[in-house]
């Protein structure tokens, strides 16, 4: 009878492994990811939005903050599976019961997203961690059990009060998204497109310096040649003129010596 049982349970036990294998290969696609206080999505996560990006690609919808998600799944009462939630209270003064969540691996380590300066890195479970940590989740399961563990999910008021004023307290780290969206037909951060665009203002500046220059030498050029013409024209005058008065002294000096020819002439004729 126990073997039979077995054999029924096998298929279950084998799907739970290949989803243990997914979620951890999932996680660690993004390690070393940017870390983006409310970031939920590859551009940048936060601790909970990366745990609840992940488990969601599988198949498992998990609540947006990480003590919300410290109240789905069951109680791990042993030793930690791969793919366990991690919760932990980093910082007692925000006022709520769980501030950080991870992704439990193998040997004593996890994955998450854990700061503005780390971003998404594999902790062990060795001092501070251990000193903050408050038990784990486990959701990797059968379906009938994760379903029948996730029914009646009340949170307390007191909940909603510490993270309403978590939300409207003074922040420890300053914001700074960097989110992808679609320019010119490529897929790029923020930082990358305005990069772009100054680049393309500067060269639009250059090509309108580029372009008043090109005119100012063309209008240069145009004055040239018409400074040019006129100088020809005033040359071509002053020749003229030149070789007119040339002309009329030559003329001159002809018709004295004609003159003088034609008094020599009526000499000889009344000598004769």
């Amino acid at each position: 009878m126990k073997n039979i049982l077995l054999i029924l349970m096998l298929p279950s036990v084998l799907l739970i492994a290949d989803k243990q294998i997914e979620l951890s290969t999932l996680a660690k696609k993004y390690l070393g990811g940017k870390y983006v206080w409310g970031g939920e999505q590859p551009s940048g996560f936060d601790c909970s939005g990366y745990t609840q990006y992940i488990f969601n690609k599988i198949g498992i919808n998990l609540p947006r903050t990480a003590y919300a998600q410290s109240k789905v799944g069951i109680k791990v009462k042993g030793s930690l599976q791969k793919g366990d939630l991690l919760f932990f209270n980093t910082d007692p003064s925000r006022g709520i019961p769980v501030t950080h969540v991870g992704v439990y691996l193998e040997k004593g380590k996890f994955i998450h997203a854990a700061s503005k300066s780390k971003g998404i890195i594999i902790s062990a479970l060795t001092k501070k961690y251990q000193q903050t940590y408050l038990g784990a989740k486990r959701l990797l399961q059968s379906k009938e059990n994760l379903d029948a563990s996730n029914k009646h999910i009340q949170l307390p008021k007191a909940f909603f009060h510490a993270y309403k004023k978590a939300l409207v307290a003074p922040m420890k780290t300053q914001l700074n998204y960097d989110l992808y969206r679609i320019y010119k037909g490529q897929y790029l951060r923020e930082s990358q497109i305005k990069e772009l665009e100054q680049m393309e203002n500067n060269q639009a500046q250059y090509d309108n310096k580029e372009h008043k220059k090109h005119l100012l030498k063309k209008i240069d050029k145009k004055t040239q040649a018409l400074l040019k013409e006129k100088i020809d024209k005033e040359r071509l005058a002053s020749i003229k003129i030149t070789y007119s008065a040339h002309e009329a002294e030559e003329l001159g000096a002809f018709e004295e010596r004609a003159l003088s020819e034609e008094d020599a002439l009526d000499a000889i004729d009344e000598s004769i």
